[in-house]
């Protein structure tokens, strides 16, 4: 595994796909507060929102967007009617932490 980690082509370690799921209000307590989350929506819906509550922010969420936040600081939330995926992309520091020092990877200084 570490070996494999050495040639990740990406800051972000981890990645989720969400299918035709209302999102509630919802921290990442977990994620990296160093980091931002990019949430990329796909798929045909309509009325897509995309709520940053503790910033008083809501976003025209409709397909082919992307938003990018500290899902460990921001509440945020999705609404949206039709048929609906996330490509989300995140930083969990408890995977650097077990695999020890690989260079870049290990290291937030773009932020």
């Amino acid at each position: 595994m570490r070996t494999c980690l050495q040639f990740w082509p990406s800051v972000f370690n981890c990645a989720a796909v969400i299918c035709n799921r209302q999102c509630p209000l919802y921290q990442d307590p977990r994620s990296t507060p160093k980091g931002f989350d990019i949430m990329t929506s796909v798929g045909h819906y309509c009325d897509g929102l995309m709520t940053l509550y503790n910033l008083s922010i809501r976003l025209q969420y409709n397909p082919g967007a992307m938003v990018g936040c500290s899902g460990h600081i921001v509440r945020h939330g999705v609404t949206y009617t039709g048929n609906h995926i996330v490509w989300a992309w995140f930083i969990r520091d408890s995977l650097h932490n077990s695999w020890g020092h690989l260079g870049h990877c290990t290291q937030l200084t773009w932020m």
